[in-house]
């Protein structure tokens, strides 16, 4: 029984720390816009889409959809950007795959811890 306990205390580590990196890679991604267009864009998400900063992990497809909606198709610049980030903190290396979304890259990313 304990055994497995273990097992479930590390996927929890796992999981907050995958969600650590993915906060972080979209604060240092959000903040190349500035610090007030940051500021700004996480009340908006949060107001209109109801998605506070510390869900987005939980909430991705809502955050993605959200980006979509306030920025059209410059989103996909930001989404790359955040991409680029989670990876480089994770220590992965990123490659462009055809037709990938930014939910497929993050979901990608998730299965290396």
């Amino acid at each position: 029984m304990e055994y497995f306990q273990d097992k479930e205390l590390n996927i929890s580590k796992c999981k907050i720390q995958f969600q650590e990196a993915l906060l972080k890679a979209i604060d240092e991604s959000l903040l190349v816009l500035g610090v007030s267009v940051k500021q700004a864009i996480y009340y908006h998400i949060e107001y209109y889409y109801n998605v506070k900063r510390e869900e987005i992990p939980i909430k991705l497809k809502e955050f993605y959809e959200a980006l979509k909606s306030i920025f059209g198709f410059g989103s996909k610049i930001i989404e790359k950007l955040i991409v680029k980030n989670l990876y480089a903190i994770l220590n992965l290396n990123f490659e462009e795959k055809e037709n990938w979304s930014f939910i497929e890259y993050i979901e990608f990313a998730k299965k290396f811890l």
